[in-house]
């Protein structure tokens, strides 16, 4: 008792007195973890928010959520019931764009909506507030990334380029911009950089950040509470609308409809209109002809996945970021064990970080470092075998080539390149012999399969450039692409 009643006391006294609760709360974080420990967690990694009877810390992304549960919760409890209230709770959870809720079907123009987000009981007699509404956070426009943090790189110079003409030229700016390509290639880092850099050039502009989840939430609390006039003032008034993840939409008839007629009206009163998605417009899953045509008469630019240099030199800066100084070999083994996204290389960094934070590591060997955090394998930790079939199926979406092509006899260039890539892939990724391969691929000869793998890995070591779908690149890119594929595949 006496040592928490100390504890109360060193708290206390580093808060100012005239600060706010939550900037106390914040301090006192500050001062039990460290700053070093509080800007890596709470700050990076993590927002802080006060509720009434409730602090929510909300994290970027799972593994953060359950570090923060496991090692803080009880300082974080322990310093809100001091410098709030003795009653307040705690509330982990992560960034709902990161991990949708489960989901159960609701009948609002026959979509599905999140019954964590938006029920019947959440938004009876709620006529004079928002049903869902923005957090200051968000509407401030406090965390939203920078241009000056985004790295720029061949693969994803043209959609920087775009974004900034979006956000920064007055006159004959770009009014609508599509940006498409994998997971954790840098939209959403784009996105939010056209809002910040938008409202700094004109600090009074109605602006909008929202993900598709929360577009289709609010239109449909809208509906509920039947201010559907107040939803589209609000949002048809903007002077720049950016969604990301809209192809969340998908399937959703009046969600798209009202998307429809929100670009329709904006682009009356010439706002700027910028969407995110996983897919090129005409790849998304039950989307309307009208929707996607909207959608193509603005600018469509993919971000592609990141090559090997740009991805060493993201891990570098993230790892400086987070005042890690590895050396070469360790930043090439973390990208080796990260995969092909940005986020995968951020979140290995800071798996890095938070190993290094608990001591016991001699930094003087980074690459020890590097493996005591993310393992020596650099096959995906998932427990059963990978498997040929799936291999193969990834190696048809990479690359275009239908299956029955793949194993078959054609000699056509590509297909050729294909089935090499699936011999190579097949080799390193699976414990199978060459005729074990050989019987998988369809061949009666295991020497076919090692002329392929062998071609193959000679192309990687020549960095020969590669036609794949619709993308140039290279015979080690194109390698990791598909590797990636195969994880994919498999969870």
């Amino acid at each position: 008792m006496m040592h928490r009643s100390t504890a109360t006391e060193c708290e206390s006294s580093s808060t100012n007195s005239s600060a706010t609760p939550l900037e106390a709360l914040q301090e006192g974080l500050r001062h039990r973890l460290g700053a070093r420990k509080y800007e890596l967690w709470f700050q990076d990694n993590a927002q802080v928010d006060l509720f009434p009877g409730e602090v929510r810390i909300t994290a970027q992304n799972q593994f953060a959520a359950d570090w923060i549960e496991r090692h803080f919760r009880c300082e974080v409890v322990e310093i809100a019931r001091t410098v709030v209230t003795d009653d307040s709770s705690v509330t982990i959870c992560v960034r709902s764009d990161a991990t949708p809720a489960k989901s159960q079907p609701s009948s609002i123009a026959g979509e599905r909506i999140n019954s964590n987000v938006i029920t019947p009981r959440n938004v009876a007699n709620s006529t004079t507030r928002k049903a869902v509404s923005a957090s200051p956070r968000e509407e401030s426009g406090a965390g939203w990334k920078r241009f000056e943090d985004f790295l720029i790189a061949p693969p994803n110079r043209l959609a920087f380029e775009s974004a900034r003409q979006v956000a920064e030229v007055e006159k004959d700016p770009l009014r609508l911009l599509f940006l498409h390509g994998s997971c954790g290639v840098g939209k959403s880092h784009l996105l939010q950089s056209i809002c910040r850099r938008f409202r700094e050039r004109q600090p009074n502009a109605k602006v909008r950040y929202a993900t598709g989840e929360q577009f289709t939430n609010e239109f449909i609390a809208a509906i509920r509470e039947d201010n559907i006039e107040q939803f589209r003032r609000r949002t048809r008034r903007l002077d720049l609308l950016v969604i990301d993840d809209v192809h969340f939409l998908g399937n959703k008839t009046a969600t798209q409809s009202e998307c429809l007629h929100t670009i329709d009206a904006m682009g009356f009163h010439g706002a700027r209109i910028v969407m995110a998605s996983d897919a090129h417009p005409r790849q998304i899953a039950k989307f309307s002809a009208a929707l996607v045509s909207r959608f193509l008469s603005g600018m469509v630019v993919k971000v592609d996945d990141p090559d090997r240099a740009t991805r060493i030199a993201l891990a570098n800066q993230f790892a400086l970021r987070r005042g890690l100084a590895l050396p070469a070999a360790a930043i090439e083994t973390l990208v080796d064990r990260a995969g092909t996204s940005v986020r995968e290389i951020e979140g290995a960094v800071m798996t890095v970080a938070a190993v290094n934070s608990l001591g016991g590591i001699e930094m003087g060997n980074g690459q020890i470092l590097v493996e005591r955090a993310l393992g020596r394998s650099t096959i995906s930790h998932v427990g059963r075998p990978v498997r040929v079939a799936e291999i193969l199926q990834a190696v048809c979406v990479t690359t275009g080539v239908e299956r029955d092509d793949l194993v078959g006899i054609g000699r056509h260039r590509r297909v050729v390149t294909a089935r090499g890539l699936a011999a190579h892939l097949a080799r390193e990724m699976t414990t199978l012999s060459f005729p074990e391969i050989a019987t998988a691929l369809g061949r009666s000869s295991h020497s076919t399969i090692h002329a392929a793998a062998a071609r193959y890995r000679s192309m990687i070591d020549r960095s020969e450039m590669l036609t794949a779908r619709n993308d140039h690149l290279s015979a080690a890119d194109l390698s990791e692409r598909t590797r990636r594929e195969v994880l994919r595949v498999r969870t």
